[in-house]
């Protein structure tokens, strides 16, 4: 079992209930309504919807979520229409939607190879002119505190009952972040779980998205909508679909036809 699987759990489950609560996952979902510009007839993605947090507190026949996790496809399914796939190989048609986005540092979970995958399938899927929402944790605040504290260093995280402590490596030879969490909640100890992110800057987001045919329009640090600087806590990207790839996708995507890849 991945530590993907191990940690998105009941518990991490319950814990977000707390964490990201209703009022801030509906002030998220407004952002990525205006954001994507999501009106009646517009269709958009959810790329791991999880419980569907999001999808909650946008209009019922707007959005489409998608995830492995069919625990957590059980309770979204109240909000709207969801389909257990992975998100490295989506199964939806070309130009199936307007947009889509990808909420809470999901993007940088699965290491660069795969996350430029997962970025070619949405850039099959979203129609020319479409956008495409990316929220991750801020890669230059994150190096700033290594720079400060070193390699390790302690956080408490506190959400209703809960109470948790992290601790955090950083590599930056690699941009590899690895928390070690300790949860507790009322007092009673839950056990050890393990968050690995690949974590990316604005101008590392500009060129992956650019070799599948996005162009970043804004580039946000918060979801009030501030502006992105270095000490922003995330980085929010809205990029428009161009429709043009790279010569280098095309040739690669040419190879693996004629060698019968894909």
């Amino acid at each position: 079992m991945s530590w993907v699987e191990e940690f998105f759990d009941e518990v991490y489950l319950d814990f977000m209930t707390h964490y990201r609560g209703e009022e801030t996952s509906k002030a998220e979902a407004l952002f990525i309504q205006k954001a994507l510009g999501v009106s009646p007839g517009i269709r958009v993605l959810d790329v791991a919807c999880g419980h569907g947090r999001h999808m909650a507190h946008l209009p019922r026949d707007s959005v489409v979520g998608v995830d492995i996790n069919i625990k957590y496809l059980k309770v979204a399914k109240r909000f709207g229409d969801v389909i257990q796939a992975d998100v490295r190989n989506l199964p939806f048609r070309r130009a199936a939607f307007h947009g889509a986005y990808i909420m809470h540092s999901t993007f940088g979970m699965f290491g660069e190879e795969v996350e430029m995958e997962i970025l070619t399938w949405l850039s099959g899927v979203i129609k020319t002119g479409g956008r495409l929402l990316i929220d991750v944790a801020n890669k230059e605040k994150i190096e700033d505190i290594y720079a400060s504290l070193g390699e390790m260093w302690n956080f408490w995280i506190s959400a209703g009952p809960y109470r948790v402590l992290s601790t955090a490596y950083y590599n930056p030879l690699t941009s590899r972040i690895r928390e070690i969490r300790h949860i507790y909640k009322a007092g009673q100890y839950l056990g050890e779980r393990i968050l690995e992110l690949t974590l990316y800057s604005v101008g590392e987001l500009r060129i992956m998205l650019s070799s599948v045919g996005f162009a970043i329009e804004e580039v946000y640090g918060d979801f009030n909508g501030e502006r992105y600087k270095r000490q922003s806590d995330r980085i929010i990207v809205v990029a428009v679909k161009t429709g043009g790839v790279s010569e280098t996708l095309k040739q690669a995507v040419e190879w693996a036809i004629e060698n019968r890849q894909i």
